[in-house]
C-alpha cells in the first residue's frame, strides 16, 4: 500500500512538472572568458540566448530532424523571459547561471513551418535499476549515488527514478542469475512499481573485458533495446561521464520512439450495469482520470447500463490493471468487453 502510495506520488509530480516546465529551462550554465565578458558584456548575453535556443531545439527534436532545420535567424523572438541569476569568475573562466523561457507559440510555429515533429514533453515515470555485479553477486545502487549522476540532469526528457531497495526489490534481484543477467526478465520488478518503463544499467566488475563490462537494456513504449558499453575505470570521473554519454543515447532513442513509433491506441467499447446514478458518475470520475485514456464517449444510459466507447493510449492489460486498482473487473467476452466491481 506504501509502495503504491508512493508510486502515485511520483506519477502525480512528473505528470505536473512534465506538463508545466518544458519550455523553462533554470539554471542554464553558459562559460566564457574573462575577457570577453569584460570586452562586451551584451555580445556574451547574444550567444546565450542562441546557444539555449539551438540547445533547446536539439533537446526536443531527433538527430536528423535537427541537422536538416533551417538556422534560426530572429532568435530574440523566441524568448518569454531571460534572467541571468548568477554569475562568477572559476578559475580562468567566466560562468553565468541563466533561467529562460521559451516562447512556446514561436517554437510551435518554427516546427509547423518546417514540417518537423518534435517532443513538447516529459517521459512517463521510468524505473531506473543500477546494479553493480561483483564476485558474482548484484548489489542495488544507493539513492544518493542516483542523484550524483541522474537526478535534475540538464537537456533530460527522461523522467526516471530508483529501485526503493526494500525487501522485494531485494528478492526479486536473487532471482536473476548474475552469469545471465542480459536476459533476465524484468517484467516482475517494474510490475512491483506499477510501470513498464525502465533503464537497466548493469556494471560488471568481474568482467576483464573493459571494452564491454556495462550492460545497459532500456524498455520504451513496450520497445527493448540492449547495449553494452565500455569503463576504464568505475571512478566518480569516468562514470559521470559515461552518464552524461548514456542520457544523450536514451533521450534521442526515447524521442525517436515517441514520434517514429508512438504507443499504439486502443478502443475498447464497454457495457457497465447500474443500480443509482452515483454507480455512472463513479466509473466515469475514475476513467477520465486516467491520463492514458485519451476520450471516453457515452454510447448509451439507461437506469440498468452505462455502455462507452474509450480511447486508451496503451495496452488493454495496463487498463485492467489500473481498473482494478481502482475497484474494477474488466473482462472480456469476444469483441465486447464488460466492467463491474470487484
Amino acid at each position: 500500500m506504501i509502495k503504491k502510495l508512493i508510486i502515485f506520488l511520483i506519477v502525480f509530480l512528473f505528470v505536473t512538472k512534465a506538463n508545466a516546465t518544458i519550455y523553462i529551462v533554470d539554471n542554464y550554465l553558459f562559460t566564457t572568458s574573462i575577457k570577453k565578458i569584460k570586452k562586451n558584456r551584451d555580445k556574451v548575453i547574444d550567444e546565450i540566448k542562441k546557444k539555449s535556443l539551438d540547445d533547446f531545439i536539439k533537446f526536443v527534436t531527433i538527430p536528423s530532424d535537427f541537422n536538416n532545420l533551417t538556422k534560426i535567424k530572429n532568435y530574440q523572438e523566441y524568448f518569454k523571459l531571460f534572467i541571468v541569476k548568477n554569475e562568477y569568475k572559476k578559475n580562468n573562466s567566466y560562468e553565468l547561471i541563466c533561467k529562460i523561457e521559451f516562447d512556446k507559440s514561436k517554437i510551435d510555429s518554427f516546427f509547423k513551418k518546417e514540417n518537423i515533429k518534435y517532443i513538447n514533453y516529459k517521459s512517463n515515470p521510468i524505473l531506473t535499476i543500477l546494479i553493480n555485479k561483483k564476485n558474482d553477486k548484484l548489489e542495488i545502487w544507493s539513492t544518493d549515488n542516483f542523484d550524483s549522476y541522474l537526478g535534475n540532469k540538464f537537456n533530460n526528457l527522461l523522467n526516471t527514478f530508483p529501485l526503493n531497495g526494500d525487501l522485494t526489490d531485494i528478492k526479486l534481484l536473487n532471482d536473476i542469475n548474475p552469469k545471465s543477467y542480459q536476459i533476465a526478465r524484468l517484467d516482475k520488478i517494474t510490475g512491483n512499481y506499477g510501470v513498464r518503463d525502465f533503464i537497466f544499467v548493469l556494471f560488471d566488475y568481474d568482467k576483464l573485458d573493459k571494452k564491454e563490462n556495462v550492460f545497459v537494456q532500456s524498455q520504451f513504449n513496450e520497445l527493448k533495446t540492449s547495449n553494452k558499453f565500455g569503463v576504464d575505470n568505475f571512478n566518480q570521473e569516468e562514470i559521470s561521464n559515461f552518464f552524461i554519454k548514456l542520457l544523450n543515447i536514451l533521450n534521442n532513442s526515447w524521442k525517436e520512439i515517441q514520434i517514429l513509433a508512438p504507443q499504439k491506441k486502443t478502443i475498447i467499447s464497454f457495457d457497465y450495469p447500474l443500480k443509482k446514478l452515483s454507480d455512472y458518475i463513479r466509473v466515469k470520475n475514475v476513467l477520465t482520470k486516467n491520463k492514458k485514456v485519451l476520450s471516453l464517449e457515452d454510447a448509451a444510459i439507461t437506469n440498468q447500463m452505462y455502455s462507452a466507447r474509450i480511447l486508451f493510449s496503451g495496452s488493454i492489460e495496463q487498463l485492467k490493471e489500473y481498473l482494478f486498482d481502482a475497484g474494477f473487473l474488466f473482462k472480456r467476452n469476444g469483441n465486447k468487453f464488460y466492467l463491474t466491481k470487484k
